[in-house]
């Protein structure tokens, strides 16, 4: 984990590196791919702009992902969101994380919380898909995905213009 922080760190403003790391998650091994999709995360939490370039195809590999990858689509449930920055992009996302809120990894199910709320942050079309979701992991979600779906109620609120 901490490796996957530094590497990210590393990694933040040098083009060739980041080519090498999208390279690395459509890479055949998967141990390597679970670790690249552990520094893309980290890298977007720092600043996703940086693979914003690659949006679509972080996308669709995220969509393709076998369901024995769990670590790697949990990763790439948070890159996703995180990069998606035209509307058609958001949607797309939406949709996945729709399909990973029903997975049968608890990891994967907390990504699909959290990356869902970030998109109706940019996309309020979506709003209304994201608190029905929220609503239901509060209600029926195990600790873990509770925990996410508040994180996000607090993130909105943070986000909401404030009234004087």
């Amino acid at each position: 984990m901490g490796q996957a922080r530094s590497l990210a760190e590393g990694i933040r403003g040098d083009k060739a590196a980041v080519r090498a790391l999208v390279r690395e998650l459509f890479g055949g091994d998967v141990e390597v791919r679970k670790r690249a999709a552990d520094v893309a995360r980290r890298i977007t939490e720092l600043d996703g702009r940086l693979l914003e370039p690659y949006a679509d195809e972080l996308a669709g590999l995220l969509e393709t992902l076998p369901v024995e990858e769990s670590r790697t689509r949990w990763h790439l449930g948070l890159v996703v969101p995180r990069v998606a920055r035209t509307r058609m992009q958001r949607l797309r996302a939406a949709r996945t994380m729709s399909v990973l809120a029903e997975d049968e990894s608890n990891v994967v199910r907390c990504s699909a919380v959290e990356g869902m709320g970030l998109l109706a942050l940019q996309e309020a079309s979506l709003r209304d898909e994201a608190e029905e979701m929220i609503e239901r992991f509060l209600r029926e979600g195990t600790k873990a995905m509770k925990c996410r779906a508040r994180a996000v109620q607090r993130l909105w609120a943070r986000s909401e213009p404030r009234k004087k």
